[in-house]
């Protein structure tokens, strides 16, 4: 029996020892040319069995603002989360869109695209997006000019739920109703269209709408996306910045169209991946000069060149720049107080109880003998 108890008590040991939590959070104040720097880490095994990264939008739908430990609180298993993609002032995120496999919005091509692989594999790079509403057994397209965004003169686009209720469009336009890819209306109106749940409509401001009635009500269509680069089918993806690190080369320029000058100091959230899978997530607090000046751009990509990825991009910074670990705010942004933002990108960690526990005593073990 006691043999026994003894192998259980090491095979315990063992497994405390080996067991690595593949979700890290780490704090560091460090100095740089002579400047104190307060740099937080999210390292992220993406090979993990349970580990998972999702878009989170402010309330679920495009436009508007919400903090993102909000975000995080209101997504079950995530339990970590960095503000995002860039956005206008009306909250609309700028650029390329995945969630939960289907497409959002389509890419813009002056920044790489982050995206996570139904493979498990991680893609940083430049993409474009093609889009097509395709009749069933016929040659003929409708090309998609933009998706979930405001309709301008003479160009199709396309809007899906998460739009929100309707297409917003007061001009004279032609739209078909799509539902389980079959056109079920068509409507030639100055009013806004209703979006069916978990369909779309399809929307051509323009005058001539007799020249533009191409679908028939109960025709069967396919929605078609092409990206370019094939890179198989993808579960998230979203916009970056710009360039940080690029084939593992700081490849950080003085100037982003997003951004402008990014020789200044400044709060910076950054994304990276490494060879081996590991997805580092870094927010740089900034403009509080007693405790934490900001970087530049060249610094952001020596600092993700240092942590071994080979690809790196920025995210939004500034103000913005915020990181939550298990339900707390553990940066200090620039603002005092967390600004609210369009997009979040979330940590999720679903998995048994048995290893939660193992990571909970082995970080407390870390931190006792620290």
């Amino acid at each position: 029996m006691l043999i026994v108890r003894f192998i259980i008590i090491v095979n315990l040991i063992l497994n405390l020892y080996s067991y690595n939590d593949p979700v890290i959070y780490n704090n560091e104040n460090i100095t740089l040319n002579n400047r104190t720097q307060q740099i937080h880490t999210l390292e992220v095994d993406l090979e993990e069995p349970g580990v998972s990264i999702t878009n989170a939008l402010s309330f679920s739908k495009i436009y508007g603002f919400e903090k993102t430990s909000i975000m995080v609180k209101d997504n079950d298993g995530a339990i970590a989360g960095v503000n995002g993609m860039f956005y206008t002032m009306y909250g609309h995120h700028i650029g390329l869109m995945v969630k939960d496999k289907k497409i959002v919005s389509k890419a813009n091509n002056y920044t790489p695209v982050v995206a996570f692989l139904e493979s498990g594999e991680t893609f940083i790079g430049d993409m474009n997006t093609e889009m097509k509403i395709k009749k069933k057994d016929d040659n003929n397209s409708i090309i998609v000019s933009t998706m979930n965004d405001g309709a301008n003169e003479e160009t199709w686009v396309l809007y899906s739920d998460i739009y929100g209720n309707s297409t917003r469009i007061t001009r004279k336009s032609i739209n078909y109703v799509i539902d389980n890819n079959r056109v079920i209306d068509k409507l030639v109106t100055s009013e806004p269209v209703d979006i069916p749940r978990n369909g779309y409509v399809l929307s051509r401001v323009t005058e001539d709408t007799d020249k533009y009635d191409l679908l028939e009500i109960n025709e069967v269509v396919e929605i078609e996306t092409t990206y370019t680069p094939y890179i198989g089918p993808v579960q998230e993806a979203f916009q970056s910045g710009g360039w940080l690190v690029k084939d593992s080369i700081n490849v950080a320029k003085d100037y982003e169209p997003l951004m402008g000058n990014t020789r200044i100091p400044n709060p910076r959230t950054i994304l990276g991946v490494t060879k081996d899978n590991r997805l580092i997530l870094k927010v740089i607090d900034g403009r509080q000069p007693d405790y934490s000046y900001g970087v530049t751009g060249k610094i952001c990509g020596d600092l993700m060149l240092k942590e071994g990825c080979i690809n790196a991009v920025y995210l939004d910074g500034g103000a913005s720049s915020t990181m939550v670990y298990e339900g707390k705010v553990v940066n200090s942004p620039s603002n005092k107080e967390e600004r609210k933002v369009a997009h979040s990108i979330l940590v999720k960690y679903e998995t048994n109880i048995i290893n939660r526990i193992f990571s909970k005593i082995k970080n407390f073990a870390r931190n006792i003998m620290k």
